[in-house]
């Protein structure tokens, strides 16, 4: 029987040592190429706002940008405007609780109780007793019917919580002993109304609404004075003053109300002012500001605020107000870039290494390709990432 034969030759072992040679070298390419540490540095960071103070001048031509004092003009109305507030406080006051009772009468006959007939919460004269009584009004002329019960509808006689009375007995006052046994009430469900939310218009809200309703004339009048200034030259509420000549609303301090009207009359200052000139020029002066031991991040370029100051007066200038916000980073020394200082570190290597830097809040290590665990001794397969958040 042929069973085949074992082909030792030379020719055969060459090619087994050829495709080992080839794996790797292939394995060392890979490894040159495409082996890869990436680390993510993270840096503490440091949120810091700033008010800087800058100066409008009316009768200058140029800015100067070192000083901070850039050319604009002052622009002055008097108007009046009356709002409608809805922004009214709500209150906890005392009312009327009300309620539903049966009325059951257990004698023969019908009785008839009057509109405004008294019911005494609890069983009987003798149970009250001497205590407050807590004394309800029967809300309509309602029949007792003989032998049954009938509804009827009553409300607290004093105002307060205490009429939020739970299920319970009633007696009627001035009513013989001999009716009140057969004749009383009943209330199956708790009372309610003795404390109610309503609103109220308070020294607060009018001063409130005295404030928004003069903020709402300032926007009013510049945008009237709107077509006097340059096209290079913006109006802006948060610049202007409005100076109150006369309010009054349509109802008084700790009146009920839903709402109520608001008039203002009042003098209206504003500032015509180069909004480029003005951002670039606090954000340069913010700059100054910085330590040089760290360096910004990002500035919040879309959130910087204006405030004003003063404005008028004799020398024509105008005081504002730019609030800057920015992120700030510490500067990294070179040691914590330095490649050389971590080939053959591991992950866990790398973060105790950078933990032990005071301008480093966290990290991140990836290799690549999976098999790859340290890094490598070239430079070049050595990444670093800074992300400041």
């Amino acid at each position: 029987m042929h069973l085949g034969r074992y082909d030792n030759s030379p020719s055969r072992a060459f090619f087994r040592i050829f495709v080992v040679l080839v794996f790797l070298v292939a394995l060392a390419i890979i490894n040159f190429v495409l082996a890869r540490a990436t680390i993510v540095i993270r840096p503490k960071i440091e949120k810091k706002e700033s008010g800087i103070e800058l100066i409008i001048d009316t009768k200058i031509l140029k800015p100067d940008f070192v000083s901070g004092v850039l050319p604009g003009r002052i622009l002055e109305s008097q108007g009046e405007i009356t709002e409608n507030v809805t922004d009214v406080s709500t209150r906890k006051v005392d009312d009327f609780a009300k309620g539903t009772v049966k009325i059951k009468n257990i004698w023969k006959k019908d009785f008839f109780l009057q509109k405004g007939a008294q019911l005494v919460v609890g069983e009987s004269p003798e149970v009250v007793g001497t205590a407050p009584k807590n004394i309800f009004v029967l809300d309509n002329d309602t029949v007792a019917v003989a032998e049954g019960e009938v509804t009827a509808t009553v409300a607290a006689k004093n105002k307060g919580i205490a009429g939020n009375i739970p299920p319970g007995r009633f007696y009627f006052l001035r009513m013989s002993k001999w009716n009140r046994e057969r004749i009383w009430a009943e209330n199956e469900e708790n009372f309610s109304g003795g404390e109610i939310e309503t609103k109220i218009v308070s020294a607060d809200d009018v001063a409130h609404a005295t404030q928004s309703t003069a903020e709402e004339l300032g926007k009013q009048e510049i945008q009237k004075m709107s077509g006097q200034v340059p096209a290079d030259s913006k109006l802006s509420p948060a610049l202007t003053r409005v100076e109150i000549l006369e309010s009054r609303t349509s109802v008084a301090p700790e009146t009920p109300a839903e709402n109520f009207d608001m008039f203002v009359r009042g003098k209206i200052s504003t500032i015509a002012y180069n909004e480029k000139d003005l951002r670039d020029t606090a954000i340069e002066k913010f700059k100054s500001q910085i330590s040089i031991n760290q360096e910004i991040s990002e500035i919040d370029e879309e959130n910087i605020k204006y405030e004003l100051s003063d404005i008028g007066g004799a020398d024509g200038k105008a005081e504002v107000k730019v609030i800057v916000s920015a992120v700030l980073t510490p500067k990294l020394p070179s040691k914590i870039l330095d490649k050389k200082s971590i080939i053959g570190y591991n992950a866990a290597a790398l973060q105790e290494r950078y933990a032990k830097f005071p301008e480093i809040d966290s990290i991140d290590v990836k290799f690549f390709p999976f098999w790859v665990k340290s890094v490598q001794s070239f430079e070049g397969q050595v990444n670093f990432n800074i992300e400041a958040k």
